[in-house]
């Protein structure tokens, strides 16, 4: 049974995904139509792309995705990325390339950063590394997005993932990246603190990078333990692709913040000492000494 099958005898309730179709490829057909059937043409073209993945129906679906912008909002269109992803997971990656359209033809850093992080994840390997997937989306949004807004924050979002494993392929395309792109993946945010996420950014301060990304990278450093959910760093390896069977996440180590700090501390003070007036590294150890006196403070 195809991919598309599927998801026609999972949604009873659309007995006709042919004529969702087609009207999916008439533009004249899209103000017409509802929000709800406006969702479910969107979602059946993009499960035809990522089904046949068919270069041909790019131009159609990026017009069609960018009326659907204008009509539905951020969490309405953040709802579909979400039940499109879980459809694809539970479908053992078929039409994983579907997701390829919220990622390029999104405008919202949020959705972008979403985006990456799911086709990271769900990508198929097809017999090659594991990283395959997290290696595709870095390259795709270095070497082919045309540094559209938003590219930092869809780095962000692999960064997010906090696998050691990945951060090399970041780290690799780094200076190719302009100053706003790296400004925006300091702002990528998690509740959950991980040892890669740290690293990568206590090795781009030590490597070398401008003022304004210094103030930002040790501004993500600091807040971490601040907007955790628990008081621990991590250290994890996820499961790639996550329907390869298995724990979506394995946790390697543990730490407490505080312990933690102690670990990286010759290197923040060696940063420190290089560091010009007015320094900031100070403020990591402010913070992660006593994160909850911040709490609610910073975002």
């Amino acid at each position: 049974m195809g991919f598309f099958d599927r998801f026609k005898k999972q949604k009873q309730e659309i007995d006709d995904c042919d004529h969702l179709s087609t009207l999916g490829d008439d533009p004249d057909a899209w103000s017409g139509l509802d929000d709800d059937d406006l969702k479910q043409v969107v979602s059946v073209k993009f499960i035809e792309y990522g089904a046949t993945q068919d270069g041909s129906r790019i131009a159609g679906l990026f017009a069609l995705y960018r009326h659907s912008m204008q009509r539905l909002d951020v969490d309405e269109r953040r709802e579909m990325l979400t039940e499109f992803s879980a459809m694809i997971e539970g479908h053992g990656g078929l039409g994983h390339m579907g997701l390829m359209m919220f990622l390029a033809a999104d405008t919202d850093p949020g959705i972008r950063s979403s985006a990456a992080l799911s086709l990271s994840v769900l990508f198929d390997p097809a017999g090659r590394d594991e990283l395959a997937g997290p290696e595709f989306v870095i390259n795709t949004l270095v070497h082919h997005d045309g540094g559209a807004p938003g590219q930092g924050a869809a780095l962000g979002g692999v960064l997010l993932l906090g696998d050691k494993r990945i951060m090399p392929l970041l780290a690799a395309v780094w200076d190719q990246l302009t100053e706003e792109s790296q400004l925006e993946m300091t702002k990528a945010r998690s509740g959950f603190v991980s040892e890669g996420v740290v690293e990568f950014w206590l090795d781009r301060l030590e490597e070398g990078c401008s003022e304004a990304v210094f103030g930002s990278a040790v501004a993500a450093i600091a807040k971490m333990p601040v907007i955790a959910q628990v008081p621990f760093v991590v250290d994890v390896e996820r499961l790639l692709p996550a329907y390869a069977g298995g724990e979506p996440m394995k946790l390697l180590r543990r730490t407490r913040f505080a312990d933690y700090l102690e670990e990286i501390r010759p290197r923040l003070e060696e940063l420190m000492e290089k560091e010009s007036e007015p320094k900031v590294i100070p403020r990591i150890f402010e913070f992660w000494r006593e994160p909850e006196a911040f709490r609610g403070m910073v975002g």
